[in-house]
């Protein structure tokens, strides 16, 4: 007999040490995942998602939400029984369902649920703000209200939850709950219980204690079941003394046949694919950082020794991790000078503006008014391409003479 729970055991234990020592683990320099809100960055692995970039994050939420819809058309509410936040921290607070409890037995059960729940609360905030800022502000004194009032506000909303809640949330709030019933076919992976063996039940209600949701499974699916598995493991205990198998089994829909291949499901999946090759396109594309080139409106053109003279504000936005250093170039004319202060030293998260100031041959703008050009600013790292950005080159108005007869 195979006890479905020690799985489900390893796999909680192993999604809560992930969720509280993924805040911990730096990468580059910083978490390996976190949103931090002073620069509006979110460090994922490695990379930088800046919010001018955020749409990479809106089609990953995309790709997510498809996987999510492709997993359940398979495998039903698995995610509800085995991964999902909420049931992996219900669980551990097992020992709050107990029935029988003494006075000392369920206060201790309140300061251990109250203790969870302020971990999980702080371990949230750090998926805002760095875990080691926080414990150096923490012992310093130096500890931001606003965090501080976080972690109040979700600890206490944590803690509620698990004391007066609990499991009724897949039941009633959950949003996932009312959706999955349009997600289910006729092959979904489903617990169920093989009504061809009812004659063997021995109406010893295992099933239903068992429950953590309050279901009877053998009155048939319920959109409530959340696929843990518990009425499996308790079944097939009582008619292991009956030399028997569980009455209660996964089942791939009531046709008992897996067929993964199914219209819904490819549609599905293709649409997954096609979001998750966009985000990785895009993530593989996103500009380190940004060029625009706009005129400089104190600064009217005008003419020097024979050269036109135009000026313009270059603007720059380091988007990247590391400090950056940029040479400016003009594309579309070979003779001209381009003045501007140099270093041209851009520091990450910074924004940087240089007043340029552009000479030409007076020559080049006889026939044509206005030049079209463009400008390109080349950083310091050879792996960083390039980033152009156009701009007009005018040549001076000059005043009509008035036609005196």
């Amino acid at each position: 007999m195979i006890n479905l729970q020690r799985y489900r055991w390893a796999v909680r234990l192993f999604n809560t040490a992930l969720f509280i020592l993924l805040p911990f683990i730096t990468i580059n320099g910083q978490s390996a995942l976190r949103f931090d809100i002073p620069s509006l960055r979110l460090f994922f692995f490695g990379t930088s998602v800046w919010i001018e970039n955020f749409f990479i994050v809106l089609i990953f939420t995309f790709f997510i939400t498809f996987l999510g819809i492709l997993v359940t058309q398979l495998y039903g509410r698995i995610w509800c029984g085995w991964f999902c936040p909420h049931t992996v921290m219900i669980n551990l607070t097992w020992f709050f369902d107990r029935k029988k409890q003494t006075f000392i037995q369920k206060v201790i059960s309140h300061i251990l649920v109250f203790a969870i729940s302020t971990v999980i609360s702080v371990t949230i905030v750090f998926y805002f703000v760095s875990p080691y800022d926080f414990f150096r502000d923490l012992a310093a004194g130096t500890l931001s209200s606003v965090t501080a009032w976080f972690c109040i506000v979700i600890t206490a909303i944590t803690y509620l939850s698990f004391v007066l809640i609990r499991y009724k949330f897949c039941t009633t709030v959950c949003p996932y709950s009312k959706l999955q019933s349009i997600m289910f076919d006729k092959n979904t992976l489903i617990v169920a219980f093989d009504p061809a063996t009812a004659d063997r039940c021995i109406k010893c209600n295992a099933c239903v204690k068992t429950c953590p949701v309050g279901l009877d499974i053998r009155k048939g699916l319920v959109s409530a079941c959340i696929n843990c598995g518990r009425c499996i493991t308790a079944c097939a205990k009582v008619m292991k003394k009956k030399e028997h198998p569980s009455l209660v089994h996964y089942i791939y829909g009531f046709e008992k046949e897996k067929k993964p291949f199914r219209v819904n499901v490819l549609i599905t999946a293709m649409v997954t694919l096609v979001f998750f090759s966009l985000f990785v396109w895009m993530a593989a594309t996103t500009k380190p950082f940004e060029f625009q080139v706009l005129p400089n409106q104190q600064f009217m053109p005008r003419e020097k020794d024979d050269r036109i003279i135009n000026s313009y504000e270059l603007i720059i936005k380091n988007i990247s991790d590391k400090e950056l250093t940029f040479d400016i170039s003009v594309e579309g004319t070979d003779d001209y000078e381009l003045q501007y202060e140099k270093p041209f030293s851009v520091k990450p998260a910074e924004t940087v503006k240089r007043t340029a100031f552009l000479f030409i041959e007076e020559d080049e703008l006889e026939d044509f008014p206005i030049l079209s050009l463009k400008m390109s600013a080349k950083s310091d790292n050879a792996e960083m391409k390039p980033i152009e950005s156009e701009f007009s080159f005018r040549r001076p108005i000059k005043a009509k003479r008035k036609v005196t007869e």
